[in-house]
């Protein structure tokens, strides 16, 4: 089914957008709910669909740019010199956590931060977690090829 390494990066590509988009709205989930006033239009004040729009038009070209230009990169440099995967999907844990930090910071301001309460650490642990899942989906997406690869040349 996907013969190339391009199909696999844009079959990885929509994934890692769609891991994305569910981190956010975990986040938003977690610490927007404790946001409790009018001024912060998040998931529980603007209504889901609006708000999964405004993150899909908001974040969207960030994500795109950033597996493009970064995410793709790396992935290709990990999958050519660390061998090992526990290893890639520690690199892919780490990187997602600091992005999550960015990610936090781009949601909410230090107003609703400060006043609310809203714990960074929350942010990084969910995109943490959604480093390691785009970790396995990726090492499941290669070895799918790898085995296409040798059925198509036996």
């Amino acid at each position: 089914m996907l013969v190339n390494a391009v199909q696999r990066y844009m079959l990885l590509g929509l994934i890692f957008i769609g891991i994305s988009l569910t981190a956010y709205l975990v986040l938003e989930r977690i610490e927007g709910y404790h946001i409790t006033t009018t001024e912060y239009y998040g998931l529980r004040n603007a209504g889901g669909v609006i708000y999964i729009l405004s993150l899909i038009l908001g974040f969207g070209h960030y994500l795109l740019a950033l597996y493009v230009v970064v995410l793709s990169p790396i992935a290709w440099l990990l999958r050519k010199y660390v061998r090992f995967p526990m290893v890639r999907t520690f690199i892919y844990m780490v990187g997602f956590g600091c992005g999550g930090l960015w990610v936090f910071d781009q949601m909410y301001s230090p107003y609703f931060v400060n006043g609310y309460d809203l714990n960074q650490i929350t942010s990084i642990w969910i995109f943490a977690i959604a480093g390691v899942f785009y970790a396995i989906v990726e090492n499941k997406v290669w070895r799918r090829g790898q085995m296409q690869k040798e059925q198509k040349a036996t």
